[in-house]
């Protein structure tokens, strides 16, 4: 009795030791394989995950405060290696693959290498805002392993999905017609897409009920006609295109708040 449970023991251990070797096969490789990692907020600090669902990066051009002025923003795209580290630099390739409408346009603004001594790399990469208004361009970021020191990792893990639009819209403003129409219209007279994407770049309100609220920024517009005088500013100058209302085909229009003053 007491060998067969030495045999049984020995078939235990066995088998345990085999699957560690087969595990140390698939997930750490010996150095030479490469993956993606993705980066999620929590609460004002950005951490980095090995999880695929952050394999991802969205942005919104049309919702900032530099307007159309911003023509471009910055990826960051963490990789790592499986396996054992060395000591030397190794470098990676990016290359990306778009869809044939809508392509997303990126630039690789540097060569990238992941440093001796460590698994994990930074890398910046270039996304350019979209040409057209209104519709979603989308690209993805894969390893280009013929020019690489790298083989592929984790299969769920070669990919990174870059998506990019340029819209605004009383919904992302946090605002419906209702209230609109309830109170800021006479402020602000009726609103069109083209007087939003003013009033965020004048005034640097991206939420517009949390700026509303604000009773200093609020009056601080209000009193000092800021939408009102900064138009006419604007339009004084021949060499900025004009501002039309999709509505009218006209001129946006803010009402001269002195004259209720």
């Amino acid at each position: 009795m007491k060998k067969n449970k030495n045999i049984g023991l020995l078939m235990i251990l066995l088998a345990f030791f085999s699957s560690c070797e087969k595990y140390d096969m698939v997930e750490f490789g010996e150095g030479g394989e490469i993956n993606f990692r993705g980066r999620y907020l929590n609460g004002s600090k950005y951490y980095w995950s090995d999880d695929e669902k952050y394999l991802e990066w969205e942005r919104n051009f049309g919702m900032n405060v530099q307007g159309d002025s911003l023509l471009q923003d910055t990826v960051i795209v963490g990789v790592k290696i499986m396996g054992e580290i060395v000591n030397y630099p190794r470098k990676v390739v990016l290359k990306s693959e778009a869809p044939a409408e809508n392509a997303l346009e990126v630039i690789f603004p540097e060569e990238y290498y992941v440093p001796a001594d460590t698994a994990v790399a930074t890398f910046r990469v270039i996304v350019k805002r979209p040409a057209t208004r209104n519709i979603t361009y989308t690209t993805k970021l894969m390893f280009d392993y013929s020019q690489s020191d790298f083989e592929a990792g984790t299969r769920e893990r070669q990919v990174f999905n870059l998506k990019a639009e340029d819209k605004v819209s009383m919904e992302l403003w946090g605002i419906t017609q209702e209230d609109w129409e309830y109170e800021p219209v006479f402020f602000f007279g009726e609103w069109s897409e083209t007087k939003m994407r003013y009033m965020i770049t004048m005034l640097g309100c991206v939420s517009f009920m949390n700026w509303y609220y604000n009773e200093d920024s609020f009056f601080e517009a209000l009193m000092g006609n800021v939408l009102y005088e900064s138009l006419e500013e604007y339009k004084a100058d021949s060499s900025n295109p004009p501002l039309l209302d999709e509505n009218t085909g006209e001129w946006i229009e803010f009402p001269d708040l002195s004259e209720m003053m």
